[in-house]
């Protein structure tokens, strides 16, 4: 399958529902113990099959730092466009703070554009976790109730997930 071909691909909202759990999926976390929360965590369950993270991908001569995100992507926090062009605030925070953990070993952006994720398989009931910083004006939208974040791009499905955000999922102290 050619990269241009995901784009035709349609996510079914209940496959959605199901890989991302409305009031288990997204939480707020707390990492420097202030009682403030400061990143987000989104948590994927593998419920289809076992599947191998690919060795690392060849990216040519690309400069990961000179490409324009929104070029390709568009975020949005409950119809709310994050900015993430180039040099905003948000990319840096994301680049600087991504982390994906998975079985209790995390990997930073870095490590995930370096292949350190290669070779890994994803079980069948594993899940794996992506947080991240956003800048605190988006942080500040995340009130308890009902929220979405969607992505939308041209060359990969989009995808939206809808999630609740209560007092057992918000501002939870992060526990390595």
């Amino acid at each position: 399958m050619k990269l241009e071909d995901l784009k035709n691909l349609k996510v079914p909202t209940a496959m959605i529902k199901k890989l991302f759990p409305p009031k288990k999926s997204v939480f707020t976390v707390d990492t420097t113990g202030d009682g403030k929360a400061d990143m987000i965590k989104i948590v994927a369950l593998n419920l289809f099959a076992p599947f191998e993270i690919p060795a690392k991908a060849d990216l040519g001569d690309i400069n990961v730092d000179e490409i324009d995100p929104s070029e390709y992507v568009k975020l949005f926090l409950n119809g709310d466009q994050i900015d993430i062009s180039k040099g905003s605030p948000n990319v840096e925070l994301i680049k600087q703070s991504l982390r994906i953990l998975h079985k209790g070993d995390s990997f930073s952006f870095d490590d995930a554009l370096d292949g350190k994720m290669g070779g890994r398989t994803i079980a069948m009931g594993d899940q794996i976790t992506v947080m991240f910083k956003l800048d605190d004006a988006f942080l500040g939208k995340l009130t308890e109730g009902k929220h979405n974040i969607a992505i939308e791009s041209e060359k990969i499905p989009n995808i939206e997930i809808g999630f609740e955000l209560t007092s057992k999922n918000m501002n939870q102290q992060f526990k390595a």
